[in-house]
């Protein structure tokens, strides 16, 4: 989900992130108030920008500087647009901040290495696409003030910078526990007092954690059903079950740390599928996610299918509570007549592709 500029603002005050002062308005009779801060600002002068989600808002037209009585007017302009195929809605206005330096922050995932990545460039704006970029290791927890400054000198700014760091921190943290795939400030303002403003927002929130009950779902038309953990993991899992002979009846998965509800429905939609021969409950090692909630919530969506599930059910699953899981499911296997078989990390999950074929086909 893409935030509007004042929604992803508004989620970096409540992380820290310093914002210049505005008014959002909504139609174009609303009285804006002094919004201005003369300490950092030029009194009586605004930026006023469309509420848009598409990006280059200064080309369109999207963004007006204006003053006194030319407020009002550059307000019902806006009104007036279509920015980008988008009707303009919602205006925030804001103070214009004394700037002395524009920079470029982003926290972003990277493809290469599998993680989260800050990127950081002396130019902001325009000059994102030669910004510096570094891998962040998870492990480390809140972002250590040493590695960001070091990371700051390598993008070539200097030591005068180093008031940045915190606003970085809040940034990491706003990206983790928002489940952000993108948190970029551009441009950060260097106020000539030496603070650090946020002068745009763009925030994209992962989907599946805003609405955690939406799973993605899709037929494949086979008949080894498939429940999966790990967006990724779970396209290199069907590829082994195709490797193997296997014809995936469907692609869905339930990654983070969804609670047992979210996986009864889920696994009650996969086994309604018809002509199912076997099911398939797959994912690597988790880290955050609880294991025995997960498998608790499979047993309660296996119990709502009817008739019964006779074919075979292979799990692998590792993480936290897995061991506890794992009795769990060969406790409920031996009294409700499942044929369930149950691993952990002791099984690849590429053989467990494998097997699965083997049971559900009887090779």
């Amino acid at each position: 989900m893409n935030l509007r500029e004042y929604e992803g603002k508004k989620l970096f005050k409540e992380y820290g992130i310093a914002v210049p002062n505005s008014y959002l308005v909504e139609d174009s009779i609303s009285r804006v108030p002094q919004v201005g801060d003369p300490e950092r600002s030029r009194g009586s002068e605004y930026v006023l920008k469309a509420q848009v989600l598409s990006g280059d808002r200064m080309k369109a037209g999207g963004i007006i500087f204006a003053g006194g009585d030319k407020v009002y007017p550059a307000i019902d302009e806006l009104f007036k647009k279509t920015i980008n195929g988008e009707a303009v809605k919602r205006i925030l206005v804001e103070e214009k901040i004394n700037v002395a330096a524009e920079y470029y922050v982003s926290i972003s995932y990277d493809t290469d290495s599998r993680g989260p990545i800050l990127a950081l460039s002396m130019k902001g704006g325009t000059g994102i696409s030669k910004a510096h970029k570094f891998p962040i290791d998870i492990t480390l927890g809140e972002l250590p003030g040493f590695w960001i400054r070091e990371s700051l000198l390598e993008a070539d700014f200097s030591s005068n910078d180093f008031g940045l760091v915190k606003t970085i921190q809040n940034l990491y943290e706003l990206f983790m526990k928002e489940h952000a795939l993108l948190a970029e400030i551009n441009p950060v303002f260097k106020t000539k007092d030496g603070s650090f403003i946020a002068g745009d927002a763009k925030v994209i929130i992962d989907d599946e954690k805003v609405n955690p009950n939406e799973r993605r779902f899709v037929n494949m038309g086979g008949d080894i059903a498939i429940l999966a953990s790990g967006g990724g993991a779970s396209m290199l899992n069907i590829d082994a079950l195709l490797k193997y002979g296997g014809k995936p009846a469907n692609y869905t998965e339930y990654s983070g740390n969804p609670k047992s509800e979210v996986v009864r429905d889920l696994t009650k939609k996969v086994l309604e599928q018809s002509g199912i021969k076997g099911l398939w409950v797959v994912g690597g090692t988790a880290n955050f996610t609880d294991i025995y909630e997960t498998m608790r919530g499979f047993i309660g969506g296996l119990e709502l299918v009817n008739p019964k599930p006779k074919y075979p059910i292979v799990i692998r699953r590792d993480g936290p509570r897995q061991k506890e899981a794992a009795e769990m499911l060969k406790d409920f296997a031996v009294k409700r007549g499942y044929d369930i078989h149950v691993y952990g990390s002791e099984l690849p999950m590429e053989q467990s592709a494998k097997l699965i074929v083997k049971l559900a086909y009887d090779k």
